[in-house]
């Protein structure tokens, strides 16, 4: 089933976890192409939302791999939700109009109060503002997401944020 508009598409079909190959252990989930076609806009990945058998939605992108695109189902997605392979799950997709980057409340507040931060945040590429902000939020506490925003506000400040300082 899809449902379209122009600022939230969603569609939703029956999902398999497939093995990729290379004895890396890890899983996909195949998209149909007719679900492709409603989110697709040129090449490259797109940013979606997905729930699985109802469950909380979580971030993450159509992937292109091999002339199919494919979401990618991460050992703790399928430890949580108990999927096995060869047994179809619900899935529902749909646009994320925020493109992975909703910022968690402790980072957002941060960002408020620190207006260095938020420039040296803001010149960020968008996919190591959806890192950062997905590290925060895979923290199960409010007070580990506050402790996690504030040493990354300090490392993006100083330049340290991948290990040695940065130069300009």
């Amino acid at each position: 089933m899809v449902n379209s508009s122009i600022t939230n598409k969603t569609a939703e079909f029956k999902g398999l976890l497939h093995e990729v190959g290379g004895g890396m252990n890890q899983y996909v989930i195949v998209v149909p192409e007719e679900v492709c076609l409603v989110f697709r806009e040129g090449k490259g990945a797109v940013r979606i939302l997905c729930s699985i058998n109802g469950a909380e939605e979580f971030p993450c992108a159509l992937n292109p791999r091999q002339g199919r695109y494919i979401i990618i189902a991460s050992k703790q997605l399928i430890k949580k939700l108990k999927l096995a392979p060869h047994v179809p799950f619900n899935v529902r997709v749909r646009s994320d109009v925020h493109d992975g980057l909703q910022l968690p409340e402790e980072l957002l507040e941060v960002l408020i109060q620190d207006e260095h931060f938020s420039f040296e945040f803001e010149k960020l590429l968008p996919g190591g503002k959806r890192g950062l902000i997905y590290y925060i939020r895979s923290a199960k506490t409010v007070d580990t997401r506050i402790k996690r925003s504030l040493e990354i506000a300090e490392k993006v400040k100083t330049g340290t944020l991948y290990g040695s300082k940065q130069n300009d």
